[in-house]
């Protein structure tokens, strides 16, 4: 008998609708740019078709999601949420429903919470989405000397939350660095690091750590004395004086190269002429181009001025 009372009890108590409403019992993890997925269900298992389901952001008023009265309700949304959400109803006849949230952005990271309800009764669930943004590999750069020390930047960009940004020392210890941090208008980190080392420093890294995703990306430079040795002026003025004397000789090249077509040009245009008119300046055709140039001109026309007379006279 007394076994019966307890089973009718337990009965009336469900019928009642004494259900709990269950969410993800851990933070939930997402990238930006990418798909997040909530999921709730009602224990023990209820059909949830006739119910409301509220999926809201930090209070009850704003709605991320809401089905009422077997249906979706998009003009509930807040604004940022339109179009980016679908509840999948696949189990809701079992009490399960899951809600997809698609293009996450760092703005969209805080507490989440489901409320199910039916006309006497409602539990919700209240979670934690966590976004998170892997940013570039670290950049070292040299940005200047003091004496014989060095100074080094290290830049990195794209990240949420900010990352934990060091620099290393051969051994793997931490330096004492100089950080400073910016946030671009999507809400990312963008991180640089200072440091200034002495010569013979050997191998520097600079790494930055994800706070959420146990992840670390570094960059690594070795520092000598190649980065100190004094710039020799005399190699310097050798390699100046060779490449001036390499610009002025193909500049007058090709001047020779393009007066030596053009004189072609002229004499192809009006027949050949006596050799001797050069020799007495009546060749007026080629008179532009330098003694230089001219000289050229004639050994590549091939035969000697003895052969060239004949080949007048005879024409």
């Amino acid at each position: 008998m007394a076994l019966m009372l307890s089973l009718v009890l337990s009965l009336l108590k469900l019928g009642s609708g004494q259900w709990q409403v269950f969410g993800p019992d851990k933070p939930v993890q997402a990238l930006v740019g990418e798909d997040a997925a909530f999921s709730c269900f009602l224990s023990p298992k209820t059909n949830a078709e006739a119910m409301e389901v509220r999926f809201f952001r930090g209070q009850f008023s704003s709605v991320v999601h809401l089905y009422r009265d077997g249906e979706d309700q998009p003009f509930m949304q807040m604004p940022q949420y339109q179009g980016r959400t679908k509840l999948v109803k696949d189990s809701i006849a079992e009490g399960h429903i899951s809600l997809r949230l698609e293009n996450i952005t760092v703005l969209n990271a805080g507490l989440y919470g489901c409320r199910i309800s039916s006309q006497s009764y409602y539990q919700k669930a209240i979670w934690e989405l966590q976004v998170s943004a892997l940013g570039s590999v670290p950049l070292i750069s040299i940005v200047g000397y003091v004496d014989r020390d060095i100074q080094l930047l290290c830049q990195s960009s794209g990240w949420f939350p900010r990352p934990t940004a060091k620099w290393k020392g051969p051994q793997g210890q931490d330096l004492s660095t100089d950080s400073r941090t910016n946030r671009d208008m999507h809400g990312l980190f963008d991180v640089e690091i200072s440091l200034t080392v002495q010569e013979n420093a050997g191998s520097i890294s600079c790494s930055m750590q994800h706070a959420h995703l146990s992840r670390e990306v570094e960059s690594r430079v070795q520092i000598g004395d190649t980065f100190f040795e004094p710039v020799s002026w005399h190699l310097a003025t050798k390699v100046l004086g060779i490449l001036c004397c390499g610009l002025f000789f193909g500049i007058v090249g090709l001047k020779i190269f393009f007066s030596k077509f053009q004189c072609k040009q002229e004499r192809e245009k009006h027949g050949p002429v006596p050799y001797s008119w050069f020799q007495q300046g009546q060749d007026q055709r080629c008179s532009h181009i330098p003694a230089a140039s001219l000289l050229l001109v004639l050994a590549s026309r091939g035969p000697g001025p003895k052969k060239l007379e004949k080949k007048a006279r005879t024409g």
